[in-house]
């Protein structure tokens, strides 16, 4: 990335992952797949070097390109899951971020509300007003400002933004409860005056035992499992596509219309080079 006088605002211009996937986007057509594309986002120009940590240049570029797409495509997770439930397979786009980043509201919230895109917040409550930190937490290296409930009720207030339920402490997959979901509920319903009809497991993995308790308290339940999703997908396992810092834009784009090829391509060369040891 070049360098940039304002941490976490840097484009996406070079290095090894850039030039990959600008070739595995080539020859991509553009007609979009049928189904609701998820996307996955977790910070926003929060400069940290860690994948999920979205340049605030790259991301205003690709809130550019959702503006511009046909009314009706870009659509709030309630809607696409309603399509869904009426076996319609109208191409959708829905944007998520996990975990509540004080980031997303400083640098992501004023292109989305500029542009009326809709999104939504999976929210670990415990840390909101506090500093975000886990293992495997994309803030590791020093930890990070969480959302306040402030900023919250600003986003939901536009009608843009939905609040769902990603636990309350970020617990690891073995680690969840029916405390741990109903504890994230009543926080957000405390605050915001909405309960949560969406959860998003941690970590992106499914928790099967989990999933009877999942289905008494959500409309929907979502996995790292990249994929679109169409009638007949089980609503307690709706697939996502992440975002990551490296994407340059065409290889976003391909996302955008749910052409998963370059991605999946993306995926099998990263586990490739894991299994021989290298940095991926």
């Amino acid at each position: 990335m070049s360098g940039s006088a304002v941490p976490g605002t840097a484009p996406v211009t070079g290095g090894i992952r850039a030039q990959v996937k600008r070739q595995l986007a080539r020859r991509v057509g553009s007609s979009p797949g049928e189904g609701a594309t998820v996307l996955i986002y977790h910070r926003v120009g929060g400069g940290s070097p860690d994948e999920l940590d979205v340049a605030t240049a790259d991301f205003a570029a690709q809130a550019d390109l959702l503006a511009a797409l046909p009314p009706g495509r870009v659509v709030s997770l309630d809607e696409a899951t309603d399509r869904i439930e009426a076996g319609r397979r109208t191409p959708g786009v829905v944007l998520t971020f996990d975990d509540g980043f004080a980031d997303v509201f400083e640098n992501a919230w004023p292109l989305l509300r500029e542009r009326r895109l809709p999104f939504t917040v999976y929210l670990a409550s415990g840390h909101v007003g506090g500093e975000m930190r886990w293992e495997g937490s994309t803030a590791k290296a020093a930890g990070a400002p969480a959302l306040s409930w402030e900023q919250l009720r600003e986003m939901t207030a536009s009608g843009l933004c939905t609040v769902a339920n990603h636990t309350r402490t970020h617990a690891r997959p073995e680690l969840l409860t029916t405390a741990e979901l109903d504890a994230c509920n009543d926080e957000v319903e405390e605050h915001l005056g909405v309960r949560p009809s969406h959860y998003a497991y941690t970590w992106g993995v499914p928790v099967p035992h989990m999933e009877p308790a999942l289905r008494a308290r959500f409309r929907t339940a979502a996995t790292g499992e990249v994929g679109r999703n169409n009638p007949g997908v089980d609503p307690v396992r709706l697939r996502r596509v992440p975002v990551r810092r490296t994407d340059p834009i065409d290889f976003f784009r391909a996302k955008l219309h749910g052409r998963l090829i370059p991605e999946r391509a993306y995926a099998r060369i990263v586990a490739t080079a894991k299994a021989v040891g290298a940095r991926a």
